[in-house]
């Protein structure tokens, strides 16, 4: 332990420094409060021992500026005092005093002081690095949720939601919603609906709007049924949705005149038809498994169809509905939600149900996501989309360098997204090309650039070092180029690119990961990018990372 000693008598210089390396401790002198500051940074002691009167500067005027230099680990400071008034006292502790050495010294009294503050002392360092650990975190955290933000935002941005026969209402409980609602016209004037609940709620569960979103649009804008639809939404969430989550979903489609429903239910409350009276007509009652838990061949695709009268009106709404509790802690229910239902069902009053919900809810916490959709069943006037077929192909090739201030700066990959997206025949792709990009980029990044290794996530904090070491290195990265080729064959529907850099060093770890690696926390990245794209391989002996993207299949 380091001690400074701060006292314009050398003869309580000499006994104090006696005394302390007798402790086992070093020792440094200074003889008033200027010539302490002077030596502080370079010495930085563990512990100050500070004469109250002295030349120049005393310790009343030197302990705040000792105080503030040690910023956020605390500095023990005893005041060296012969003095024994209370008034001079506290004016010690005031000035930042921790304790007191009175004169003469105590061996045995110094020493346990000394022992006692240099614990505070470790106590602090031990709680600063806590807290720069915590701050890098939610940094990192922040920075990720920044990430899905956008894939979420640009994954919606089809979202259809504007229609005069549409109503919606959604409250997430948290920043990410775990419900999903989606809606798009079809090229035949129909329209199509998705209302989902994601296991939970919300960051977690709000990423599997990502699949689920762009299959949704793709396949609703080239008409295919409602059973295509779920499969594909099936297939997608069982490959990459944890055991411990899934989707409960309700997908109907309208025709143009409005006279039919088809649909499919897995694991949402009954849908409800609402005649023109205002009462319950038919209920469309949950069939099937929620998505995500079977596997293809067991999953049942199998949808109702229903004829609809005129100015029939169809409900729809997540669990969260009737779940919600009151003040005094009792729950909706089903029975509960439908007693509001119909009381504002023959003046069609969305927004009334919606203000009693509200009101039933009012000062409770909200524990679950809540989605609620009604669906007038009329003629959409939609308009039959005519293909055009003058539309010409161009390919093209892109080739892009990225040096260190590129890569150190604003995420480069989504300013290439967001040029590539506004190319004819792209833009729907531009949530899954960003994924693909960002993943194949980071790989380069962090394995062949800046050689981390992966193996120090396995440890307990492996996350936080392995992300600490990212951004040194990151900070100090010096003649470096990583290079993203683009190719567009026109004729095949195909996107490829590949991303290299100018080191040495290759994917070399990363052609050995195993499927049962990838399962990971911290392998899931490659996997990613073999789900989405139609073929991955590493080139010039792993220092290339090649994919191909097929625009004309509907990707997530």
């Amino acid at each position: 332990m380091k001690v400074l000693i701060v006292d314009d008598q050398p003869a309580n210089q000499v006994m104090l420094s006696g005394l302390i390396k007798r402790f086992g401790h070093q020792v440094t002198c200074a003889h008033n409060g200027m010539e302490a500051i002077d030596i502080f940074v370079s010495l930085a002691p563990d512990v100050v021992l500070l004469d109250v009167m002295m030349p120049i500067m005393d310790g009343f005027q030197t302990a705040p500026r000792l105080k503030a230099l040690s910023g956020d680990v605390h500095l023990p400071i005893l005041f060296i005092t012969a003095l024994d008034d209370q008034e001079t006292l506290l004016k010690c502790l005031e000035a930042g005093g921790d304790d007191f050495i009175s004169v003469p010294f105590e061996p045995v009294v110094l020493q346990a002081k000394l022992n006692a503050h240099a614990r505070v002392r470790e106590l602090s360092y031990s709680l600063k690095g806590k807290n720069e650990a915590l701050a890098y975190h939610s940094n990192r955290m922040e920075r990720e949720q920044n990430v899905v933000r956008h894939m979420l935002t640009n994954a919606l941005q089809e979202n259809e939601t504007e229609y005069p026969f549409l109503k919606t209402y959604l409250a997430p409980a948290s920043e990410f919603n775990g419900d999903l609602v989606l809606s798009k016209a079809g090229p035949l004037g129909n329209f199509y609906l998705f209302v989902g609940d994601f296991t939970g709620h919300g960051l977690a569960p709000a990423t599997g709007a990502l699949p689920v979103a762009q299959t949704f649009f793709d396949l609703a804008e080239k008409g295919l049924s409602i059973a295509n639809m779920v499969e594909e939404f099936n297939r997608k969430l069982v490959k990459l949705l944890p055991d411990d989550m899934f989707c409960a979903a309700f997908v109907t489609e309208l025709s143009a005149n409005g006279e039919r429903l088809t649909y499919w239910n897995g694991g949402i409350p009954d849908a409800l038809l609402i005649n023109e009276a205002g009462e319950v007509e038919k209920r469309l009652v949950p069939e099937h498994m929620a998505l995500g838990i079977l596997s293809p061949e067991e999953f049942s695709s199998q949808v109702s169809h229903c004829f609809v009268e005129k100015n029939t009106r169809l409900i729809t709404y997540t669990d969260g509905v009737v779940e919600m509790t009151n003040r005094a802690d009792e729950r909706l229910s089903e029975r509960g939600f439908e007693a509001l239902l119909l009381r504002y069902a023959r003046e069609r009053d969305f927004e009334g149900l919606v203000g009693s919900l509200q009101t039933f809810q009012q000062g409770q916490e909200q524990l679950d996501d809540i989605s609620l959709v009604c669906l007038d069943c009329a003629a959409t006037d939609i308009p039959v989309n005519q293909p055009d077929t003058n539309v010409t192909h161009l390919p093209f090739r892109l080739v892009i360098y990225l040096k260190e201030n590129e890569i150190k700066g604003h995420d480069p990959i989504i300013k290439l997204v967001d040029s590539l997206s506004h190319l004819e025949g792209i833009g729907a792709h531009k949530t899954t090309l960003y994924l693909l990009l960002a993943e194949a980029f980071n790989n380069t990044l962090e394995h062949s650039v800046l050689q981390l290794d992966s193996g120090i996530k396995e440890t307990g904090h492996g996350f936080d070092e392995y992300y600490r070491t990212r951004e040194a290195r990151l900070a100090v990265l010096e003649d470096v180029e990583i290079e993203i080729d683009i190719e567009y064959e026109p004729d095949n529907s195909l996107l490829s690119f590949s991303i290299s850099s100018n080191s040495e060093n290759g994917f070399s770890e990363y052609q050995q990961v195993s499927q049962d690696d990838e399962q990971q926390a911290f392998g899931r990245g490659l996997q990613l990018i073999r789900n989405f794209s139609s073929h991955v391989e590493w080139r010039d002996d792993g220092r290339c990372l090649y994919i191909e993207y097929d625009l004309s299949r509907p990707h997530a």
